[in-house]
């Protein structure tokens, strides 16, 4: 059965997210500071007599300063997304690695990327597989010298002191293999 995480708190990662937060207020702020300036800049504009100039005049600033901020508000956009999403990216394929073997991937993030603490969390655990990986491996070679010596010795039409030897070798097998099996949670 799949656990249900809910989250009771905003904040789940302060220093990341406040970061971001303030990133996105600067970038409010300034906005509203070019608004208000290109707006102060249009009332204080000598009027035409033309009846109907000066209200086209402000819809085109206003047009224009709209495009503006679009296009910052996108490039903003872009490069927050890109400090998240390019770490996301460089994870996915780490992960895919090592669903097939690759034991001896590590995530190597950009200087300036997010998802620090991600990374040096996953590069402890792969390392931490592969540490176990290499143990079962040994465990497993071990047992395999064990089921050679039985092999040997029942070829041989054994005695006493070699069926002492074979049981020997037989709990050996069925304890390191149930160390194997009960290490993994499955």
């Amino acid at each position: 059965m799949a656990q249900t995480f809910k989250r009771k708190q905003i904040y789940i990662n302060m220093d990341l997210q406040f970061k971001y937060s303030l990133v996105l207020i600067f970038t409010m702020f300034v906005e509203m500071v070019i608004v208000g300036l290109a707006l102060l800049y249009v009332f204080s504009q000598p009027k035409p007599d033309i009846p109907g100039a000066n209200i086209y005049f402000i819809y085109k600033v206003v047009l224009a300063i709209i495009l503006f901020l679009t296009l910052c508000n996108i490039t903003v956009g872009v490069y927050l997304s890109h400090k998240v999403a390019g770490p996301l990216f460089r994870f996915v394929m780490c992960i895919r690695e090592l669903a097939n073997g690759n034991f001896k991937i590590q995530v190597n993030l950009r200087k300036g990327d997010e998802m620090r603490e991600l990374e040096s969390a996953f590069n402890d655990m792969t390392d931490k597989v592969r540490s176990q990986v290499r143990q079962d491996r040994q465990k497993l070679k071990d047992i395999q010298e064990a089921v050679g010596v039985i092999e040997d010795s029942l070829a041989k039409n054994v005695g006493k002191p070699e069926k002492d030897k074979i049981i020997e070798e037989i709990k050996y097998i069925r304890e390191t293999t149930e160390q194997i099996a009960d290490f993994y949670i499955v």
